[in-house]
């Protein structure tokens, strides 16, 4: 695998480089000048790069800027959408917008400063990108699990020994089921198989002034699918009659991880979102990142000694 590692920051370039450098040769850049100058020097030798990694913020040219430039370079010279080099950008900010404005700009994935191990590794396999994932199960010396996370600013709050009040909704049972087993030590969980259930649920539970912590909401669901539920629910909570003043954190649940679908989500409303088929160690970094729980002790990344 051929790399390209893009930051201006020398601690978070030298990160990347040491997380990524067992998979294949990285060549560096600081600045978005260089990085395009290595960009068009790999598609003149017919070596392009198979990963390149983009940091946002730059002195020269901004990474935005660099993302289309490269998309345009790789247009002029016929490369398809399947064979393009696979870009991540590399953020210290993790609002919505930038990642709105990122996938339309042309990425493929978005990772947010500080970054560890585990989420890297995550955000390749959700990009079709082919590399031996036995060299890269936290090797020693690379970074662990870092407690970076979105703000919890604005969240419902709860009461130090309060349990989670956790709302499932996924119309398919194998889905649902797993979900619960999985959450079921975290917090109280209820499940539908419906946006009008979820919903009844979502608005009985303001009246109790119990409303719930966390949902999980199913993409693909007959009748009401999982944005139009979303987006139902932010309304309510916009409203005031959450009592609160606050709004739950709402991760999507979907089988599609194309840009146009997460966009969607983002704009709906949601809070973070989880590709299928999923696995416990997916939805607690979803958790974790989200501040909805605390972080794994021993954290996650970190092998047993």
């Amino acid at each position: 695998m051929k790399i390209l590692i893009v930051d201006d920051d020398l601690s978070s370039m030298n990160k990347m480089e040491t997380i990524l450098g067992v998979l294949g040769p990285c060549i560096t850049a600081d600045c978005g000048t260089k990085a395009l100058h290595e960009f068009q020097e790999a598609l003149s030798s017919e070596e392009p790069f198979d990963l390149i990694t983009l940091d946002i913020d730059m002195p020269d040219i901004n990474g935005i800027d660099v993302l289309k430039k490269i998309r345009t370079l790789e247009a002029e010279n016929k490369i398809s959408k399947s064979n393009r080099s696979r870009i991540i950008m590399v953020s210290g900010k993790s609002d919505k917008d930038s990642l709105i404005t990122c996938m339309k700009a042309g990425c493929d994935n978005f990772i947010v400063k500080p970054f560890d191990i585990t989420t890297l590794i995550e955000k390749m396999d959700q990009i079709e990108i082919s590399y031996d994932k036995t060299i890269m199960s936290s090797p020693r010396g690379i970074p662990g699990r870092s407690k970076e996370t979105l703000s919890s600013a604005g969240k419902i709050p709860r009461q130090p020994d309060e349990r989670l009040r956790i709302l499932i909704v996924d119309d398919d049972d194998v889905s649902r089921q797993k979900m619960e087993a999985i959450l079921d030590d975290i917090g109280d969980c209820t499940t539908v198989t419906s946006g009008q259930e979820a919903i009844t649920l979502f608005i009985t539970a303001m009246q109790q002034k119990k409303p719930f912590h966390l949902i999980m909401l199913d993409y693909s669901m007959p009748e009401w699918s999982g944005v139009e539920t979303l987006s139902h629910m932010r309304k309510i909570e916009s409203s005031g009659k959450t009592g609160t003043g606050k709004s739950a954190s709402i991760i999507m649940v979907t089988s599609h991880s194309d840009k146009e679908n997460v966009i969607t989500c983002l704009k709906a409303g949601c809070n973070e979102y989880i590709v299928k088929p999923f696995n416990r160690e997916t939805v607690i970094q979803r958790l974790t990142k989200l501040k909805v729980i605390d972080p794994p002790n021993p954290p996650l990344s970190e092998s047993a000694p």
